[in-house]
C-alpha cells in the first residue's frame, strides 16, 4: 500500500458539484445530480455511491462514529478520501481509505488544504481532479431554524461560533485559487441562504432548472436526429 495518495486528474475540464451539509438542502431533489460529477463531504457517506461516488472527510474522529456507513458506501462502489494525519501510516489505515498529505493553510497541489473544516479539503480535491467550473452545495456556514445540517447523522449540539473559523478557513482556499488555480470558477449556489461570501453567488433552484432545460432540449434534438436519420434511411431504400 501507497503511504500517500495523489489525486488524478479525473475530471479534467469537468464541471463538479461538492455536497456541504447545510439545512439549505433539506428539501433539494438529489436525482438533480444524476449523471454529473459529484463529491461530497462527510456524512455524504449515507448517500448512494452511484450518485455521489467519491466523499472526503478530514476529522479523524469522524471514521471512528461513522465506520459502519463508511465500509456500506465503500462495498457500494463508493471512494474515500482524507488528509488527517492520523492515517499518515498505512498501518493505521482500513485498506479502502486513500490518504493525502495535509496543508493545514491554503491550497495543495499535491496534497489536501484543510483550513479547519472538510468543504475546503473538499474544493481542493475537486481542483486537483481538474474540474471547472466547480459548484457547492450546502455550504451554508450557519445554522438554519436551529439546525446545521439536511441530514441526522450527527449527535452533537450544532456550534455556531465554528462557522467563523470556517469561514476563515475560506478566505485562504479564496486567496490561493487565483494564483494556483487560474481560470477554475468555484461559484457558491444558494438562495440567500449562505453567510459565504468568498465566492461568487448563483441561485441553487435557477441553475438546475437552467440546467436541466438544457439537457431536456439536447435530448429532444437528438430523438429527432436520430428520426431524421430513419426517415432517410427509408427514403434511400424506397
Amino acid at each position: 500500500m501507497a503511504r500517500f495518495w495523489t489525486p488524478p486528474r479525473i475530471w479534467d475540464g469537468e464541471p463538479c458539484y461538492i455536497i456541504g451539509g447545510g439545512p439549505s438542502l433539506a428539501s433539494f431533489d438529489w436525482n438533480a445530480l444524476r449523471g454529473r460529477r459529484v463529491l461530497g463531504c462527510n456524512a455524504a457517506c449515507y448517500m448512494d455511491p452511484s450518485l455521489v461516488p467519491w466523499v472526503v472527510f478530514g476529522d479523524a474522529s469522524f471514521i471512528d462514529k461513522h465506520m459502519s456507513a463508511l465500509e456500506k458506501y465503500v462495498a457500494g462502489g463508493g471512494n474515500v478520501v482524507t488528509n488527517s494525519s492520523r492515517f499518515r501510516k498505512p498501518r493505521d489505515r482500513p485498506p479502502w481509505l486513500r490518504v493525502t498529505l495535509k496543508q493545514r493553510i491554503g491550497l495543495g497541489r499535491d496534497r489536501l488544504g484543510w483550513n479547519a473544516n472538510t468543504g475546503a479539503s473538499a474544493i481542493n480535491l475537486a481542483l486537483l481532479f481538474g474540474a471547472n467550473p466547480i459548484y457547492l452545495l450546502g455550504y451554508d456556514m450557519q445554522l438554519r431554524y436551529g439546525k446545521a445540517n439536511f441530514h441526522n447523522a450527527y449527535n452533537t449540539r450544532p456550534n455556531e461560533k465554528a462557522y467563523n473559523r470556517f469561514i476563515a478557513g475560506m478566505g485562504h482556499v479564496w486567496k490561493d485559487l487565483h494564483t494556483m488555480f487560474p481560470g477554475v470558477r468555484v461559484v457558491n449556489l444558494e438562495d440567500d441562504t449562505s453567510a459565504l461570501r468568498q465566492f461568487p453567488r448563483e441561485s441553487l433552484k435557477g441553475h438546475f432548472a437552467r440546467t436541466l432545460s438544457i439537457a431536456k432540449c439536447a435530448a429532444s434534438a437528438k430523438r429527432l436526429a436520430r428520426v431524421a436519420e430513419r426517415m432517410e434511411r427509408r427514403a434511400v431504400g424506397s
